[in-house]
């Protein structure tokens, strides 16, 4: 069957909520519109009667479910060992035959790709501050990857990308254009060969920890995050740990893309899986960031007291989650130490984030809360830097899709509610935020990290604003899907004060073909 396969692989390369809605419930069917009462049955002759009752015929067991393509958001995760099976095992794909191909005996090869495309119309991003304040245009992305593995024990992995926008009249955004780019490529050895659960990984690769509140790849944007990196990791019954040393790589546009030669990042990230339902995550993250900061027009980023230079950071952290019954909880601590220009880092963030389904409702709406806190400095010019910083996260999911607030010296509630009014296929949901910055003094910073704007006597207030999400993620079929949002700011004392203050919004259409 694997010869059967790899010419069929071949071939085909060669060739090409409760009460949301009324009387909405699980098992939930109409009644007749009429009423018929049930006819009598003659009673059995006495010979019928006699004879013993005939058993029933033995039920026929379960069919199992076909096992279908599944799209990891790390499409290096992506399994197809499961069409090795009996082909009455799983699903029949269009795209099967480019799936674990085997090209002899040790040799297996996946071929795989994503083409997405986004309209975005966006008013005020800036509270009015640019001379540009609504703007539409379009983005395209197209990842093309191959996936050899020879046996258990080695592998390697490349990703090709072409990413670009269309008609944006406001200034180019570096993590929306990467033209005919080498994305990801890595190699995978296991020293102590193949059923080992140890893998060391070489190469430029995406990398996500825990939530993605401070590594993630960021698929929101047009051009993925990933690293250069050496990682280390273990994945066990109950345990998993990376140890891992990485430069970030930014793209260039049109230029080939390299690595940040001056900015190292490292850290450690074990999980502890052996509570039923539950996880327990510990990590330590540390950045050496020596870039030149100094240009003919000055510096180019100061820390909150002022001053541009070195940073040596420090994160350790740890994040507790899990299900009880109807209720998920999510619960993370980490500290910030290091250096910045001379400066002593202090700085902290946690969070808390539950919610509760109500799983006997036809569209099992969850109705979840969660608060976040993370430090800003307080008393500027102290040879202190009290700001938390967020390292390179996926704030877009927690801080609204319009990503005008980053997790870096702010207060921020939100309440939300989710639905699936067709399981598998549709899921609507409705976030409502709040910010509020956590020093005065301190700046107000977006998604990216960046200053947005500061008031440094304190007096604008803290009171940043209110945002709104709602959004529709429709599951077309196993291969595309569709995701369409409207996002807007109420803005709040501080922005008034410190002016100009517009509110902003957001609309977008996303459609998404992977295979």
């Amino acid at each position: 069957m694997k010869h059967q396969r790899r010419r069929l692989g071949m071939a085909w390369v060669g060739g090409v909520a409760c009460g949301l809605i009324p009387g909405v419930s699980a098992g939930w069917v109409a009644p007749a519109s009429g009423h018929r009462p049930q006819e009598q049955e003659s009673p059995p002759a006495a010979s019928e009667a006699a004879k013993p009752a005939e058993a029933p015929p033995p039920a026929e067991p379960a069919k199992p479910e076909l096992r279908k393509p599944k799209y990891m958001n790390l499409r290096y995760d992506d399994d197809f060992s499961y069409l090795d099976g009996p082909p009455d095992s799983y699903q029949a794909d269009f795209f099967n035959p480019i799936k674990n191909i085997h090209l002899g005996e040790d040799l297996r090869l996946s071929i795989g790709g994503e083409f997405r495309f986004r309209l975005e119309a966006e008013t005020n991003k800036n509270f009015n501050r640019a001379y540009i304040t609504q703007d539409t245009f379009q983005l395209y992305r197209y990842l093309l990857h191959f996936d050899l593995k020879y046996e258990d024990w080695a592998r390697v992995f490349a990703q090709f990308i072409v990413a670009h926008e269309e008609d944006r009249n406001l200034p180019d955004r570096p993590i929306d254009e990467n033209r005919n780019d080498l994305h990801q490529l890595f190699f995978d050895i296991k020293p102590f060969g193949g059923g080992s659960k140890l893998t060391v990984r070489i190469g430029r690769q995406e990398m996500a920890y825990g939530k993605e509140r401070l590594i993630s790849p960021l698929d929101w944007a047009n051009v993925r995050r990933r690293f250069d990196a050496v990682k280390i990791f273990w994945k066990g019954e109950q345990w998993d740990a990376d140890v891992f040393y990485a430069k970030p790589v930014f793209a260039h546009g049109a230029r080939m893309d390299h690595y940040e030669e001056d900015y190292d990042l490292y850290g450690l990230y074990v999980t502890y899986k052996g509570i039923p339902r539950h996880g327990v995550d510990v990590y330590f993250f540390g950045v050496d960031d020596t870039r030149d900061r100094v240009t003919p027009r000055g510096p180019i980023r100061l820390n909150p007291n002022g001053k541009g230079g070195d940073v040596t950071r420090l994160t350790l952290g740890s994040r507790f989650w899990g299900k009880t019954g109807n209720w998920d909880y999510e619960a993370e601590l980490s500290g910030q130490w290091g250096r910045w220009a001379g400066d002593t880092i202090q700085a902290w963030s946690w969070l808390v984030d539950t919610g509760y389904t109500l799983a006997d409702c036809g569209w099992k709406p969850r109705i979840g809360a969660g608060f976040d806190w993370a430090s800003g400095d307080e008393h500027p010019r102290d040879g202190k830097v009290g700001t938390f910083d967020q390292l390179f996260p996926l704030g877009h999911a927690y801080f609204g899709y319009l990503d005008l607030i980053g997790r870096q010296n702010v207060h921020a509630v939100n309440v939300n509610l989710t639905a699936s009014p067709i399981p598998d296929k549709l899921k609507t949901g409705l976030w409502y935020h709040t910010f509020w910055l956590n020093a005065e003094r301190d700046a107000m910073y977006d998604a990216g990290g960046a200053v947005v704007r500061r008031d440094p006597t304190g007096h604008s207030g803290s009171e940043i604003g209110h945002e709104l999400d709602v959004t529709l993620a429709w599951q077309i079929d196993t291969h595309s899907s569709m995701l369409f949002g409207w996002s807007h700011f109420w803005d709040s004392t501080f922005i008034i004060r410190t002016r100009p203050s517009e509110d902003a919004d957001l609309f977008y259409v996303q459609y998404a073909f992977k295979f």
